[in-house]
C-alpha cells in the first residue's frame, strides 16, 4: 500500500510540472507572438487570482504596465489606467467579455485552450504567424 501511496504521489509531480511546463511555454509562444518580440515584457494583473501555475523563470516579469508589452490578467477589474492600452491576454473565458482583451489562455478538461478574436487583434494591428490560424474567431 505505501508503495502505491509512493507511486501514485510520484506520477502526480511529475505530470504536474508537466502540465506547467507546457503552459508557461505555450503563454510566452503566445506572448512572443503578438508582440512580434522575441523577449516581451509581462506584467501579471493580480497574480495571485492566476488559477494555474506557470515556471515564469522564462518570462521577462516587469513590476508595472508601463514597462510592460503585454499584460497577463484573471479579470479585468481595478484594470490600471495604463494598462488598458496594453496588449491583454486573459487566463479564463470571462476575460474574453472585456473589448480589450484581444485573447485568452485557459485550461479546460484538463488540456490547455487559446482563443483570440480577430476584430480586436486588427483593432490592435496585430498579425499572428499562421500557426496560429485554428485559435481565432
Amino acid at each position: 500500500m505505501i508503495r502505491f501511496i509512493v507511486v501514485f504521489f510520484t506520477l502526480f509531480l511529475y505530470t504536474h510540472a508537466d502540465d506547467k511546463q507546457l503552459a508557461s511555454s505555450l503563454l510566452y509562444k503566445v506572448a512572443q507572438a503578438v508582440t512580434n518580440k522575441q523577449a516581451p515584457n509581462i506584467y501579471l494583473h493580480h497574480r495571485e487570482k492566476i488559477r494555474f501555475d506557470f515556471d515564469f523563470t522564462k518570462f521577462n516579469i516587469v513590476n508595472n504596465c508601463k514597462e510592460a508589452d503585454v499584460v497577463i490578467l484573471p479579470s479585468t477589474k481595478r484594470l490600471q489606467r495604463e494598462c488598458r492600452k496594453k496588449i491583454l491576454l486573459g487566463t479564463n473565458t470571462n476575460t474574453l467579455k472585456s473589448r480589450r482583451v484581444i485573447g485568452a489562455f485557459f485550461w479546460q478538461k484538463g488540456r490547455p485552450n487559446i482563443i483570440f478574436y480577430k476584430k480586436r487583434l486588427q483593432k490592435k494591428h496585430i498579425k499572428l504567424d499562421k500557426s496560429f490560424n485554428k485559435y481565432i474567431e
